[in-house]
Parts: C-alpha cells; structure tokens; sequence
C-alpha cells in the first residue's frame, strides 16, 4: 500500500483533470470491492460505514442509524481494504459528533495506517435543515459545525479533506475550513433495490451544484478546491454526465451508484444464467 501526502494527492487528481477525465470517489465496504474498484481506475477510496451497510443489504440511510459505532467501524474494516489496495488514495469517513473520539490521536493512527483522507461522513446534513429534529441537534452540540471543525483540524494535520454541504450556509462553512474537495450532497442516491425514490431532479442537480460552486468559489476566491457533486438522481453515467458537462463540477462521489445498483444486475443475471442450465436426470437418481 503506498502512502501519499496531501499534496500528492492533490497532484494524482489535477493530472486526471488536466487530462479532462471526471475525478471519482468511491466507498468500498470490504477489500473485494477495493481492490475491483482500483482496476477499474478509481481515483479516491471512501471507507465509510454505509460500505458495510450495503455488504448486509440494507439503503444508505443506516449510516445516521444508531447500529454501529461508526468511527470504530471504520477502524476495524480498513485493514482488509488497505491490504488489498496498491496505488489508489484512501478517505475515512468519521462522524464528528462522536464524544468519545480523541480526534488528534485518531488521525494520526489513521495516517498510520496508510489513510490519508478524512470526510464528514455520516453527517447530519442529511437531516433537513429546517426540520425540528435538526434544530434539536444542533442546539444539543451534535451539529453540522462539529463536522466542520473535524475538517478543519484534519486539513491542519496535513490530512486530504472532503466535506459533504447540503445548503448554502453550509457550503460557506465547508469552504472556510480549507479543505480540498468540496462535495455538493443532492441527497440520497435513487435506484436499485434498496435506493430512496424521491429525489431532486436532474434539473435540479445542476442548478444546486452550480449555485452552490459560485459559493465556494466567493468563499475562496483563490480556487484552492475542487468541486465534485454526488446523489440524488445521480445513480448512472447517462444522468451524471450531463450534469457534469452543465456545471463545474470536476467529479463524482459513487456511493451506492458502483458498490450497489452497478452490481446488482449483474448478480441478478449470471444467477439466473447459471439458474437455467439444462440437466441430465440419472436413471438411478430417486425423485
């Protein structure tokens, strides 16, 4: 497994741009996934509880769910991806609010072991910001600030950051704390079995991710960031790509889009291939 820097990271993925090829960010919940996730030339790695989540069959949403204490799950899967990992970049995804975590000692173990990116995954910005329930957590110090104030201290340590942002304000704040990719969240990726039905729409995917790059871009004017969008309608290259091609976005964060719904086709169909096979029934077989 190769360490980089952030720096390298940084340059790794302005040589893809400079190249014109979409910048890619995937999760894997197990090395299998990791390991055909760099063949097929991911440029980033996620390990993030909804990886596993997804391995057990369940939708993304079970990443906000109290069933796991997520910064320990992180720790405990990223071995098996790590050793099956040669070139590609890795990205924990830790969850902020968690009042156990000693956060300076967790990044520098998490470098350690050859990790070298940090995103505020799970996030309460999935919780919708003018609801009573996200007040509640943001008036009881379980707010988006705290996932803020993780990226911060991460970029400080010479961590590679992305931060997730749902709302413009957020957008403000993610971009004030530095770090390198900022990820336009258009809410839980649709499709597949387990994929949520109601989304934004494609319109509205392109319209939210300019607005919120304009944001970025006057929160730092220097464009010492890239842009990259994710979820909502955003399950397949036919509807990603033209959203990528009507913004400024320079990539796309594959969730359930490669590890879930590109798979489970697949499945589905070599099952049944290998499913209709034809027999020859023995005479001495007793049926």
């Amino acid at each position: 497994m190769r360490k980089y820097t952030r720096e390298d990271v940084i340059a790794r993925l302005k040589k893809s741009i400079e190249a014109k090829k979409s910048i890619l960010l995937a999760s894997a919940g197990d090395g299998f996934t990791a390991k055909l996730l760099e063949k097929g030339g991911i440029d980033l790695i996620g390990i993030y509880n909804t990886g596993v989540y997804r391995h057990y069959g369940i939708g993304s949403l079970a990443g906000l769910m109290p069933i796991g204490r997520n910064n320990q799950m992180v720790l405990d899967i990223a071995p098996s991806i790590i050793q099956r990992v040669k070139e590609t970049p890795l990205v924990a995804g830790f969850c902020a609010q968690d009042p156990l975590t000693l956060w300076e000692l967790l990044f520098k173990q998490t470098k350690e072991m050859g990790i070298i990116g940090v995103q505020n995954f799970p996030t309460v910005g999935l919780v919708d910001a003018d609801s009573l329930y996200r007040q509640n957590l943001e008036e009881s110090d379980l707010g988006f600030y705290k996932e803020v104030e993780m990226l911060k201290l991460a970029h400080d340590m010479g961590m590679f950051t992305v931060g997730y942002c749902f709302t413009p304000e957020e957008v403000r704040m993610i971009a004030g704390a530095g770090v390198d990719i900022v990820a336009v969240h258009l809410g839980c990726t649709t499709g597949g079995l387990t994929g949520v039905k109601t989304v934004a729409s494609l319109e509205d995917a392109v319209r939210i991710t300019n607005e919120f790059t304009m944001i970025a871009r006057e929160t730092r004017p220097k464009g010492d960031f890239m842009i990259i969008t994710h979820g909502g309608p955003l399950d397949t290259v036919e509807k990603t790509a033209p959203v990528l091609a009507a913004t400024e976005a320079v990539g796309y964060t594959c969730g359930s889009s490669l590890e879930r719904t590109a798979v489970e086709p697949v499945l589905i169909e070599a099952t049944q291939k290998f499913k209709g096979m034809k027999i020859n029934i023995p005479d001495w077989l007793n049926i």
